[in-house]
């Protein structure tokens, strides 16, 4: 399945299994007892950092898209700026051929940046 982290798109394989295998690593705690709301405020912690241009690590990124799969059903988590200098979380589910075209378009993007 694909998931649109901020402007990053991610490919996952079980996600619920990933969470299972690696929630210590992840740092959420015991996924079980964590409720959608908790997980969504969570991944926004940890991937506000997207916002400020960082490199993130993939498997971190597929980690967290994991979590909000397991926990929301979304596949679609985009951090936006408030006017008052936070971020708010926003959750949706996009059909995967967007997803796949949204992929396919920022590899391009990312070839002719290393080519000029």
């Amino acid at each position: 399945m694909l998931f649109l982290l901020n402007d990053r798109v991610v490919e996952l394989d079980a996600p619920e299994a990933r969470v299972s295998g690696r929630w210590r690593e992840i740092g959420c705690g015991d996924p079980r007892e964590l409720r959608a709301l908790e997980a969504v405020d969570f991944v926004k912690s940890k991937a506000q950092s997207l916002l400020d241009g960082s490199v993130a690590d993939d498997e971190m990124l597929k980690d967290l898209a994991a979590l909000i799969v397991s926990k929301t059903g979304a596949n679609s988590f985009i951090l936006k700026p408030t006017p008052s200098g936070m971020v708010e979380a926003r959750l949706s589910n996009i059909p995967d051929l967007v997803l796949e075209t949204y992929r396919a378009g920022a590899a391009n993007d990312r070839d002719e940046r290393q080519r000029a």
